[in-house]
């Protein structure tokens, strides 16, 4: 049975940090204001973009799941903006989500590895995982097929396909993209869903183009992207949903030192050759159990046979078919890199897990895919800020804590995200006038009642409150 992993829980325990302290220290380090100011976040109703990511990026850390939640709870304090200036900047379809993410991950690459090295795991990876929604009106929405609810695992909802690296340590998302899947079956459903007119040019119509473009091409187009911004990486692994012939030979060609390819494929009609003969998958492992090529590796209790074929148009590569224990279905997988032996390529492949961690644990403390706003631009700008705040937690924990991948997240306990900074100090200096207070009545002098409903007692109150209150916002501001 795998151990529960609590890392973020034993950071803030062992080490004392507060949640205040990581994201001011991290939003500090990561010049989030000049990022943003550099991708072309501007300024926005006298509020600068930065304050209001700021906000919104700390919404999952004080457990609270929408905007309009943060204006009913203890935490409206933390700022003095209108909800209106948060939801302008999340339905703005002008704003370059996209080109903060990448400038966020690039600069976390930069404070964790300046000097660019290419470790020999580090990986490009690809995958989709589901948002289920709820409402039919929410703008592209459809339905989705969930592979994990089996056969009855239509939905509705966004496939929100996710480009991430991972550079040897950490696993970091670069990109991703909406994707809508089979429309809504009746017309006036289809008709009656929210839409948006948009500037063609605009980064938010850009963003509903992707929604009907193939996930192959959307991948192809996130890693292209990816390697022109300068990030660099010796493999990519996707499963065998994107193991086409078009995909393996683009990723073949991409770069000045082409990147190798691992994937899972299906046994389909494509053929390889093997000893100047054409075979297809199914043809191929009967051949190799006729040669009696079978092999098995202890380590992973798994038998296999292992063969380098030619693949028409991209040259040698080497097939894996295994069987794993307690499954009776072989499964084949690809390397571009024929110097891998099976148990070597396992463990590289293996590094593909890092991407299903971090959706789950994106989707349980960060609450994604959440987001039942009807505007699109708004649901980008969501899934956008969960993915800024792992970025910002991972570079904390990498630095401060552990280097390991499993579980970034822990359940975060709520005595740490009960009171805000200025709600603390008000109840600190509150009991010292009690006691205050309570001397002075003892004496005759004042009448306590009296002197704790008096004008001079509220103002006092109020004065302290605003004070500190401002002050917290604008070490917020400057942080970032």
């Amino acid at each position: 049975m795998r151990k529960s992993v609590k890392e973020i829980e034993d950071v803030l325990q062992s080490h004392g940090y507060s949640i205040d302290t990581i994201i001011l220290n991290v939003m500090k380090t990561f010049k989030l204001k000049t990022l943003c100011c550099k991708v072309g976040f501007h300024k926005h109703d006298g509020y600068s973009a930065s304050e209001i990511i700021t906000i919104m990026v700390m919404l999952p850390l004080m457990l609270i799941e929408s905007i309009n939640a943060l204006y009913k709870s203890e935490f409206q304090k933390v700022t003095a903006m209108k909800k209106d200036a948060l939801y302008r900047l999340k339905n703005n379809e002008k704003l370059p989500w996209r080109a903060l993410l990448l400038a966020i991950t690039k600069q976390f690459q930069h404070l964790v590895n300046p000097n660019k090295e290419i470790a020999d795991k580090s990986a490009f990876i690809l995958d989709d995982t589901t948002h289920a929604k709820t409402g039919r009106r929410i703008e592209k929405i459809s339905r989705v097929f969930d592979h994990v609810a089996g056969r009855k695992g239509m939905k509705l909802g966004y496939k929100n396909l996710t480009f991430g690296f991972y550079d040897g340590k950490s696993f970091n998302p670069l990109d991703f993209t909406l994707q809508a899947e089979k429309p809504l079956k009746k017309a006036r459903h289809r008709k009656e869903q929210y839409k948006k007119s948009r500037n063609p040019k605009s980064s938010g119509a850009k963003r509903i183009r992707e929604c009907h473009v193939s996930k192959i091409t959307n991948g192809l187009n996130m890693l292209k992207r990816a390697v022109k911004k300068g990030f660099r990486a010796k493999y990519v692994l996707v499963d065998s949903w994107f193991s086409s012939h078009e995909f393996i030979e683009t990723v073949r060609g991409l770069g000045k030192e082409p990147m190798h390819l691992i994937c899972g494929v299906r046994q389909d009609p494509r053929n390889y050759i093997y000893k100047g003969n054409s075979l297809n998958a199914s043809e191929l492992h009967k051949v190799l159990k006729t040669e009696g090529e079978e092999r098995r590796c202890r380590k992973r209790n798994t038998r296999y046979f292992e063969v380098i074929v030619d693949y028409e148009g991209i040259g040698k590569v080497k097939l894996y078919y295994c069987r794993f224990p307690y499954q009776k279905k072989w499964r084949l997988f690809l390397s571009t890199d024929i110097s891998l032996g099976f148990l070597s390529m396992m463990e590289i492949y293996s590094v593909r897990w890092s991407i299903e961690v971090f959706f789950k644990e994106t989707k349980q403390y960060l609450k994604l895919g959440t987001c039942q706003s009807r505007d699109f631009d708004a649901q980008i700008a969501h899934v956008t800020t969960c993915y800024i705040i792992y970025i910002l937690l991972a570079y904390f924990r990498r630095v401060n804590a552990y280097e390991s991948l499993d579980g970034l997240f822990s359940a975060i306990k709520d005595d740490l995200l009960e009171k805000n900074l200025a709600e603390r100090l008000w109840e600190l200096f509150n009991e010292l006038l009690q006691i205050v207070i309570t001397g002075i009545s003892k004496s005759g002098i004042v009448d306590i009642l009296e002197f704790k409903n008096s004008d001079e007692y509220l103002y006092l109150k109020e004065l302290f409150e605003n004070s500190f209150l401002n002050n917290q916002l604008k070490s917020l501001e400057r942080a970032s």
